[in-house]
């Protein structure tokens, strides 16, 4: 019988091996851009807002806290990390370093025209935030939007689940728990609708560095979390707290927000109190 069970391992192993090399194959040369996941960026005052997206989606889910923010006179550059915008085959080819190399690059071009520097991370890109918070001096604050720190039942999803579901399949469909979520993360974040399952390992690998790196961030932070988050535990928002070093941090909880509080609903309060954070004279 464990003969059996180990030759079933290996031939899953062996298809999955082969699959993903002609994902590899059939995704040769240059990635196309889907129509309205381009990155964009407004030149307005001396401080800039670095908009960083979520895991799977792209600059377009935090267009309207740009629009609110350059308005108001800031400056905002918002990236498309690498593998996202074009296809869930181009992403299930991109490592770790390249997400966090690109924010760095763009940290750099920053560098040279702006005097005050923010970093606005959504979900994921609240992890990238975290682990680059010391990297410039130009940098004045952080700010975090239901960032992943914690998940129900991780030991067994990370530990167990996941190396079993990335060595028998490539692909996972998204199960979103509230209805017309799917929808509205299409129309508002031309999300993709499957996630590359070796991608949620290197997004894991993120989440572990932005932990470790909490203890030496001393900048000042805003922490944003929805209460019903249903894919971040609330808990995530506390232990990012209790963890840095920062003197100067803060909290807000968002009601009725399934997770993304960019794109649930318009939320002036809270583009309101981020706008706060950014104009306190940190120079």
């Amino acid at each position: 019988m464990l003969g059996y069970i180990i030759t079933i391992a290996i031939l899953l192993r062996l298809y999955n091996s082969v699959a993903f090399f002609l994902v590899k194959r059939r995704i040769r040369g240059s990635a196309k851009v889907t129509p309205g996941s381009e990155p964009f960026s407004y030149k307005r005052g001396n401080k800039v807002a670095l908009l960083i997206h979520g895991f799977t989606s792209t600059p377009k889910e935090t267009s309207r806290l740009a629009n609110f923010l350059q308005r108001q006179g800031i400056s905002i550059s918002a990236p498309l990390l690498p593998g996202h915008g074009t296809s869930p085959e181009r992403l299930a080819i991109v490592k770790y370093p390249e997400w966090i190399g690109h924010i760095k690059r763009e940290i750099k071009k920053l560098e040279k025209e702006y005097a005050e520097i923010y970093i606005i991370g959504n979900s994921f890109g609240g992890n990238i935030a975290l682990i680059l918070a010391n990297f410039s001096k130009k940098i004045k604050g952080i700010i975090t939007l239901g960032t992943p720190i914690l998940f129900a039942h991780e030991r067994i999803s990370r530990y167990i689940l996941l190396p079993i579901l990335k060595r028998i399949k490539l692909f996972q469909r998204k199960v979103y728990k509230a209805e017309g979520i799917e929808l509205l993360m299409q129309k508002r974040c031309n999300s993709y609708l499957s996630v590359p399952i070796r991608s949620v390992v290197q997004f894991a690998r993120v989440i572990d560095l932005s932990k470790a790196a909490l203890p030496s961030i001393k900048k000042p932070l805003f922490v944003v979390q929805s209460r019903e988050d249903t894919i971040t535990k609330v808990e995530s928002a506390q232990f990012i707290l209790n963890n840095v070093k920062s003197k100067e941090k803060s909290y807000l909880a968002i009601k009725k927000s399934y997770h993304n509080v960019l794109v649930d609903k318009v939320n002036p309060a809270m583009n309101q109190k981020i706008l706060e954070f950014i104009l306190k004279n940190r120079t």
